[in-house]
């Protein structure tokens, strides 16, 4: 057994000791503050679907050289949202849709895109909410209240998409859509704010359709 005056011992600067264990206290928080956003991007994302815009239901079939589509929608505003509008701040909102050709051994391939712009503002002169959307008679309707302008967005029918080509009569195709909040066309001192809040961020998630022939 080595006798204790033939044993060898390191000594290193207090300062070195000291820089190892801050490298260590900072890749550990560093860690930690990584889950932490992970987590919260996750709760935000979700809450924000929750509350904000889904499509419940698409049906679309081919007439002709267009697609005719109805559908069913579910918008709730969130109150920053609603507070904004109720003081005559116009919201843009975009119904995209995207017409894919089914491939058995390949991604399948994208044909066509269509963004539909639909409006929602307030009018404080006749005090009603006035909506645009192409598939509206005379392309506008006007309500007395937000709840009811809002009911009648979700819900659309014959919305025509005019196809770019003919489509191959052999083949299935798909349609994806979703709605959203266009941001940038907020009033230029807005959209900051809304950029980096939660409840400007109301977009549906993407969902698919068949496409009837």
């Amino acid at each position: 057994m080595a006798s204790r005056a033939n044993m060898e011992f390191k000594s290193y600067p207090a300062n070195i000791i000291w820089m190892a264990s801050f490298m260590l206290a900072c890749k550990k928080t560093n860690s930690y503050l990584t889950l932490f956003l992970l987590l919260l991007m996750t709760v935000l994302s979700s809450t924000a679907y929750s509350r904000g815009f889904s499509i419940n239901q698409i049906q679309a079939r081919q007439d002709g050289q267009a697609i005719q589509v109805n559908g069913k929608l579910t918008l709730k505003l969130t109150d920053d949202v609603k507070k904004a509008l109720s003081k005559s701040i116009p919201l843009q909102l975009s119904m995209e849709f995207v017409l894919h050709r089914v491939r058995k051994y390949m991604w399948d391939k994208e044909v066509a895109i269509w963004i539909v712009p639909i409006t929602i503002s307030y009018k404080p002169v006749s005090d009603e909410y006035v909506i645009s959307r192409p598939d509206l008679l005379n392309h506008e309707e006007a309500f007395d209240s937000q709840h009811e302008a809002l009911e009648r967005l979700g819900v659309f029918n014959d919305l025509s998409l005019p196809l770019p080509t003919p489509l191959a009569a052999e083949k299935q195709y798909r349609l994806e859509a979703r709605i959203k909040l266009e941001l940038e066309q907020l009033p230029a001192m807005m959209r900051p704010l809304a950029y980096f809040s939660s409840s400007w961020h109301l977009n549906s998630k993407w969902t698919e359709w068949p496409l009837e022939r």
